[in-house]
This record gives C-alpha cells, structure tokens and sequence, in this order.
C-alpha cells in the first residue's frame, strides 16, 4: 500500500477501488448514462471518478477535476457552478468528500441537513426549476437502493 503525506495525496486502497467498481457496475445496472464527471483533485477522488467512468460502457466523458469540489476550497455555488453549465436531461456525476458532499446535497434539496453520505456511496438527485429532490442513495456494502 502506497503512503501519501497528506490526506490531499492518499491513494485509494485496494478494498476501496474493489467497492467503487461494484458500485460503478451497479449504477451501470440502473442504465444511467452520465454526461460528466466533475472530481475533486485529491487523488482518491480521481481514482474513483476514473473507476466510475470505466465500469459504465457507454461514458464518454468528458471527466474533468473541479478544484472547488474538494472540501477545504471554494463555496458551495463555486462547487455547484458545473451545473450551471448542463443540459436539463444530462446526468452529472460529482465526486468529492464529507462533509462537503452532503452540503451541496442539502444546498441543491433547500433541506438544513442531508443523509450522511458513507464512503463510496452514490446518491441521485433530481433538479427541476433549480430544486433538487433525493431520489434514492446506493448503500455501497449491499448495493441496494434506499430511498427518503
């Protein structure tokens, strides 16, 4: 296992890239077709948003590091401004950390407080009329859906 610094450069381990393909191939099942990728720069972050995009057969990217989606940097409209940018019917995936994650969760559902996000859990949000609605999260140890 690869050492790192800082938390900024820590590698995902074995067991988390093994769980992040499960969770890539189950999102893949649920044939959501992303339109983007929008990682964090940590390295783990990368990797993840690498291994998401890998196991689905039909992203093309693009995938692209957003620095304001790691947690120490930027608002959360900066977090958020990608979304700006998408077409009503594209599917956006955004990889980042806790707590930052579950702030723009809760930012995009107008709630105070949002399900606590576990790692390498995947999350679906609606937005229509610039309010987001939780759908359902994907539990990354049983791959099932849970839903509000």
């Amino acid at each position: 296992m690869r050492s790192a610094a800082t938390d900024h450069d820590r590698w995902l381990t074995d067991a988390g890239r093994q769980t992040v393909a499960k969770v890539g191939k189950a999102l893949a099942r649920l044939d959501l077709h992303y339109s983007c990728v929008y990682t964090s720069p940590l390295v783990r972050s990368v990797q993840t948003a690498e291994i998401l995009a890998t196991t689905h057969p039909d992203f093309r990217g693009p995938l692209e590091v957003h620095s304001a989606l790691a947690s120490e940097v930027g608002s959360t409209a900066q977090a958020l401004e990608p979304l700006g940018h998408a077409d009503d019917d594209d599917l956006i995936v955004m990889v980042t950390h806790m707590p930052k994650i579950g702030v723009l969760a809760g930012h995009l559902c107008q709630l105070a407080t949002f399900p606590s996000f576990r790692t390498s859990s995947a999350c679906l949000l609606s937005i229509e009329g610039g309010r987001g609605r939780f759908l359902w999260m994907l539990d990354p140890d049983t791959l099932e859906l849970k839903h509000p």
